[in-house]
């Protein structure tokens, strides 16, 4: 996300093909590398999903060549209490076996040349769906050749079928497209929230917010984020719930003014510190809960209040939370308000999904909805470590569209002593080494600004400036995860492959690493060719046969723009 509004995207094209069964026969229509989706009218991105996610009336089926290896993705969200957030599990298809599997993402490889097709269930993961189902996919030999793919259909999700070429760089170019083309905003912007350094809402005042516009500023940061506690009704998280009787749902039967500005936090309404956010070239968000009480009997004077507050203040960025569907009444109630928001902003509402607790759309549900608020972690709560978030994206990144993804970084010199001799804690990791990861997804400065030590300013506000001149250009690409799983010691990192696979990017976090071999550990389709260094620390070192990262601090980073040699020549190089 920008600070800019964003415009609703042409959602006619579809480079993705749309599983369509008649027959046990799979058609599609592709024209010009792409699938139009046949309609006379320009659809909305919230009419383009419903399309998508509409009942089909027969079991999907795909026939698989001899030589497929199947590759079942699962997904955890409720990242309050799951950390390892993918497992993938291979099989190589054999005809003495057959599978019975659930899951929301299974991918099909031709081994002989690499092209395959990826099955997306569109729907919340399986133990999150208010309709269960035993299976979403079996598998089992054909006995005219090959095998037979049955992809289960529940008459409430439905499946999106995406064919790809070039292996496991095509598989994630092809997934990630496919995301974008059911997003309402391809924004991309630094956001800031306050909760992250667990003052909850004691100190939301008009004060405490012009400090924060005013450090956010100087940080970089494009929207102030507004979390709990600047509405007049009080949740069951606020220093004040006890007191004040607080709740998590039910908040229209609490009092009918709930969602309205506190005047006695903000005397003044908003208008003092939209003011100030317009002049310092902020724009401010607000936090929101949705009530699921009765399974979103209310879901329409929710609408109701978040259009109100998107008209009234020009809030365009809401975080949703609290969000909790117990039946399948409850996903279609909450449906119709994710649509209608949609419809009466004309896709001005960018929405911040929170999944970190109880049952919501997670990663498949709401993919046009807008960035993923993927965990919360405290340094408070002792759960906070720089290379467990970096693990976090970089084990979603192959599959999630990094642009969908919310990745946070915190005020590293509180709680110092809660990890003490600990050469991984986050008072080891620099600043700037805090934020470079974020640069491939949507960056979140999970703390207060106002409470920032000097050095963040120093060293996070130069990042930012280079991130902003690059962003657009990153995302661009296909961002692909490098190097090892991120455990704190390896290094790791992340490409940007333009679509000639010519040029992109390269970031290195090299963990406890002093130099890093590229040659051995980048994938086989990337052989660098040149590199230029935009920051960080270390030298690139690159040869006709060769490219290392060699004299980097630990625990520090490389970033930087890459050329790349054509497949043929890679393999060429490889050869001799």
């Amino acid at each position: 996300m920008t600070s800019d509004k964003p415009k609703s995207p042409r959602l006619g094209l579809y480079r993705l093909v749309t599983a369509m069964s008649l027959s046990g026969c799979l058609f599609a229509v592709l024209i010009a590398g792409g699938l139009y989706v046949l309609t006379s009218k320009r659809m909305t991105p919230g009419d383009a999903y419903a399309r998508l996610t509409r009942p089909a009336l027969l079991t999907t089926k795909l026939h698989l060549p001899q030589h497929t290896l199947l590759t079942s993705v699962s997904f955890k969200d409720v990242t309050d209490d799951h950390n390892e957030l993918v497992q993938e599990q291979d099989w190589l298809l054999h005809p003495t076996e057959s599978h019975e599997l659930s899951g929301n993402l299974f991918v099909f490889e031709n081994v002989l040349d690499q092209t395959g097709q990826i099955a997306v269930k569109l729907g919340p993961l399986p133990s999150m769906r208010a309709v269960k189902s035993n299976w979403d996919l079996r598998v089992h030999a054909d006995k005219q050749g090959g095998y037979q793919a049955e992809l289960r259909e529940d008459e409430t999700y439905s499946w999106q079928i995406i064919n790809y070429t070039g292996g496991q760089l095509g598989q994630t170019r092809a997934l990630h497209q496919a995301q974008r083309k059911l997003m309402a905003s391809h924004e991309i912007n630094f956001l800031s929230n306050t909760w992250g350094d667990r003052n909850q809402d004691a100190r939301m005042n008009e004060a405490f917010i012009l400090k924060e516009i005013q450090a956010g500023a100087r940080l970089g940061v494009e929207v102030i984020q507004l979390d709990d506690g600047w509405q007049k009704g009080r949740t069951a998280n606020s220093i004040d719930a006890q007191k004040a009787n607080g709740k998590w749902e039910g908040f229209h039967d609490t009092a009918s003014d709930f969602w309205t500005p506190d005047l006695t936090r903000f005397p003044n309404g908003f208008e003092p510190i939209l003011q100030a956010a317009q002049q310092a070239g902020v724009v401010i968000g607000l936090w929101y809960a949705p009530d699921s009480s009765n399974d979103f009997a209310n879901w329409q004077a929710d609408v109701k209040t978040v259009i109100q507050l998107h008209k009234q203040y020009g809030i365009c960025h809401f975080k949703f939370d609290s969000i909790n569907t117990r039946s399948r009444q409850g996903e279609i109630h909450l449906d119709k308000f994710f649509d209608a928001l949609a419809k009466q902003s004309d896709n001005q509402i960018i929405v911040d999904l929170d999944i970190t607790a109880n049952c919501r759309p997670g990663y498949f549900g709401r993919i046009d909805c807008g960035p993923l608020f993927v965990t919360n972690r405290y340094s408070d709560w002792h759960n906070y470590w720089p290379h467990q978030t970096l693990r976090n994206l970089w084990q979603l990144s192959r599959w999630i569209d990094p642009i969908r993804m919310r990745m946070m970084f915190l005020n590293n010199t509180r709680n110092t002593e809660l990890y003490a001799n600990d050469p991984l804690a986050p008072q080891q990791v620099s600043s700037e080494s805090l934020f470079a990861p974020l640069m491939f997804c949507q960056p979140l400065g999970w703390f207060e600004n106002s409470n920032l030590p000097s050095e963040y300013f120093q060293q996070v506000k130069p990042m930012v400036d280079l991130w902003k001149a690059h962003r657009q250009a990153i995302h661009a690409g296909t961002v692909f995860p490098v190097g090892h799983v991120p455990d704190g010691v390896n290094w790791s990192g992340f490409v940007s492959i333009n679509t000639e696979q010519t040029a992109g990017y390269l970031l290195v976090c090299n963990g406890q690493q002093t130099k890093v071999d590229l040659e051995r550990d980048m994938p086989n389709w990337v052989t660098v060719s040149e590199a230029n260094q935009l920051a960080g620390s270390g030298q690139i070192q690159v040869t006709s046969d060769k490219a290392k990262i060699i004299d980097m601090a630990g625990q520090s980073f490389w970033f930087g723009t890459i050329q790349i040699s054509p497949p043929n020549e890679a393999a060429s190089k490889s050869v001799h």
